[in-house]
């Protein structure tokens, strides 16, 4: 997993203010439908970059999925969290694989305040209100999105319309 996210996460959880120890963990096949019991699911997205592993294609995303699981049990917090992958478009010999998505810092932030909010409603019952962060960048983005290329939509979980 990412350090930044890590790093990031073990900042906002402690200003919790709760004792709990919590930690965040990635897990490439969480899947809503597979959410064990006593688990809380949360999706969101985000701005994000993709790099071909295949080519030098680049291209961004102003709504990268990404898929959490937490639960709170006995002192010990635990959040799982799986980043949706793109595929490149170009045209390659062998099919490209999909690539994870690259947040940069103040996108994890963002991202990372939206789950904190999850974890204070979900596992300590907190009201915490209606609360809205937008993810902002520099980059504009245009275009279709694209279900072949969209490993979300193949799995059935993914929040776009084509």
């Amino acid at each position: 997993m990412n350090v930044n996210w890590v790093r990031l996460f073990n900042n906002k959880v402690s200003d919790l203010e709760y004792s709990d120890h919590w930690n965040i963990i990635k897990d490439d096949n969480l899947l809503p439908s597979r959410s064990p019991t006593g688990w809380n699911f949360y999706k969101t997205s985000s701005f994000a970059r993709f790099h071909c592993s295949t080519c030098p294609n680049k291209w961004a995303s102003a709504k990268a999925l990404i898929i959490f699981s937490m639960r709170l049990q006995n002192g010990e917090g635990e959040v799982k969290v799986r980043f949706c992958k793109q595929q490149c478009r170009q045209n390659h010999a062998v099919e490209a694989n999909f690539v994870e998505p690259v947040f940069d810092e103040e996108n994890i932030k963002q991202v990372l305040n939206r789950l904190i909010a999850k974890i204070q409603q979900r596992c300590y019952h907190e009201s915490i209100g209606k609360r809205t962060t937008w993810c902002e960048s520099n980059v504009k983005v245009q275009g279709p999105h694209e279900k072949k290329h969209c490993e979300a939509c193949k799995l059935g979980i993914c929040t776009e319309e084509s």
